[in-house]
């Protein structure tokens, strides 16, 4: 731990004095300051995607190369940033407003692609998002290229005597609000990038947000706005540039670890669940009914099974036809949803049938279930657009007594759904 806290020591210290020998740089050569600050940053952003893509083979993340790319690009349109930069005079026609320009592309291209990386977080690389992929960012920057350089289109940044003008100011505040939305979406996402990864992300956003409010209120391209602006940027390449790091040298099976373990819950899902009403399966119904049912019998709770049938179903599917008897039940499965609790264990129990568990709920008392249910399918509007008319259900129910096992509880259920279907349907039925 102390060795640990006296290499956060010294790191401080060391880039205490950089940051300080580059503010007294920045007074004696200007120019000088914001190269070395500008190709620095770029080494960042070139050396990230050389990482990311060095590493797709372990990584497999299409999350990896989009967001390098994206990185990758703004780093190109910096460095011509740089070159054109008033005062450098490398090229002629070099002013503020140029180089203005070219930096609102790069910080639009930069957090575009992170924008839009956090959407494709869980995708696996494959061989056609490369190709997007390389494709679409040498696109966008040669939109950049020639409507700045070819056919000056570009809206006016900087004037000189007047400074930014409103357009870029605007910009500026709308790529930080969009910094900040994607602060939010990565949070939501934390736990897919892992602890560092997502520190990492979040300090470069948040690096940048400060980046563009600074540049925002600066009006002379050599005062300490700008100064500080450029400080700002460079951190927000450098933690980009650890992120890439941490992900793909050091750590790189986080990301991909957390892809395959959400995946793995939503095929557990898949194979628990039923597809149509997004109750549990039969099979995985049974199982959970069963474990409440072993509960309530050593704790002596109260324990009840409900299991509903929609009345002539078989003349709803031979009116209507099989999508709509689908579309029928998924509609009562949203009845059943919003009569029952959350903790109430629900399931389709095949075809048209339900079945359900209210936790420690009697026998008895599951009959106010069971009429609370038809009585809102009853009471529930059907627009002009439903394929079918209004239906009814049939009950049945059983619940825990004496030495009566599971099994037989479910068997009496069954028995009361087939004797509310005798007596006339459209009724609760209890076999206590």
């Amino acid at each position: 731990m102390k060795t640990k806290n006296f290499k956060i020591l010294y790191l401080t210290l060391i880039l205490g004095a950089a940051a300080v020998g580059l503010y007294f740089l920045s007074d004696f050569n200007y120019i000088l300051f914001h190269t070395l600050i500008e190709f620095t940053s770029i080494v960042f952003g070139v050396c990230s995607f050389i990482i990311a893509v060095s590493t797709t083979y372990i990584t497999k993340n299409v999350f990896m190369v989009l967001l390098s790319t994206g990185i990758f690009t703004s780093s190109l349109l910096d460095f011509l940033y740089t070159l054109f930069y008033k005062g450098l005079n490398i090229f002629k026609g070099s002013d503020s407003n140029l180089s203005a320009q070219l930096w609102v592309s790069a910080r639009f291209v930069q957090i575009a692609g992170i924008f839009a990386a956090v959407f494709i977080i869980d995708m696996i690389l494959t061989r056609r998002y490369i190709i997007i992929t390389s494709v679409l960012f040498p696109i966008v920057f040669a939109v950049f290229i020639a409507t700045i350089f070819i056919f000056p289109i570009f809206p006016v940044c900087y004037i000189e005597g007047y400074g930014q003008t409103q357009f870029k100011v605007i910009t500026e505040y709308l790529l930080s609000s969009l910094a900040a939305v994607s602060i939010i979406l990565y949070t939501l996402k934390k736990q897919k990038l892992g602890k560092q990864n997502y520190r990492f992300i979040i300090l470069s956003l948040s690096f940048f947000i400060l980046s563009e409010l600074s540049f925002t209120i600066y009006t002379d391209i050599y005062g300490f706005f700008n100064i500080l602006g450029h400080y700002f940027k460079l951190a927000s390449f450098y933690f980009i540039y650890r992120f890439f790091i941490e992900t793909n040298l050091r750590d790189p099976f986080t990301i991909l670890f957390n892809n395959l373990k959400g995946t793995n819950e939503k095929l557990q899902f898949i194979t628990t669940h039923d597809n149509l009403t997004g109750f549990l399966n039969q099979s995985s119904a049974l199982d959970e009914i069963k474990k409440q049912f072993e509960i309530a019998k050593r704790f002596k709770k109260p324990f009840s099974v409900i299991i509903i049938d929609i009345d002539d179903f078989k003349e709803l599917n031979k009116q209507s036809g099989h999508p709509f008897g689908d579309r029928a039940i998924k509609y009562l499965s949203k009845i059943i949803k919003n009569s029952v609790r959350d903790v109430d264990i629900k399931g389709r129990y095949g075809g048209d049938e339900f079945i359900i568990s209210p936790l420690e709920v009697s026998a008895a008392n599951a009959i106010t279930i069971s009429q609370k249910i038809q009585e809102n399918l009853d009471l529930a509007l059907i627009s002009e657009e439903t394929p079918f008319e209004k239906f009814q259900i049939s009950t049945g129910i059983s619940g825990i007594r004496g030495k009566r096992t599971f099994d037989e509880i479910i068997d009496k259920a069954e028995k009361a759904l087939l004797k509310s279907k005798k007596l006339g349907k459209n009724r609760v039925t209890l076999i206590r």
